[in-house]
């Protein structure tokens, strides 16, 4: 999980409380951005992983594994993707 994914949720329950501040908002568009960003990226590379195992191409399955495993962790892709 994210520390995006972890303040989303800190926000969802202050939003039960009442209307967000101005702050908390803009805040929330922003772990809304990365979490955005992030589905995108993991999608991406699970879509290729697909393509890898349907062509048994070993190689390039496994640099995917390790993206989305350094993606899963960290938040962000591999430089040279």
């Amino acid at each position: 999980m994210l520390v995006a994914h972890q303040r989303l949720a800190e926000i969802f329950h202050e939003n039960l409380k009442g209307p967000l501040s101005e702050e908390l908002a803009i805040e929330l568009q922003h772990c809304l951005h990365e979490n955005a960003k992030y589905c995108w990226d993991y999608n991406t590379l699970n879509n290729q992983l697909i393509q890898a195992r349907s062509t048994h191409d070993t190689n390039w399955e496994m640099d995917l594994l390790v993206k989305m495993d350094w993606l899963r962790r960290s938040g962000r892709l591999v430089k040279g993707y």
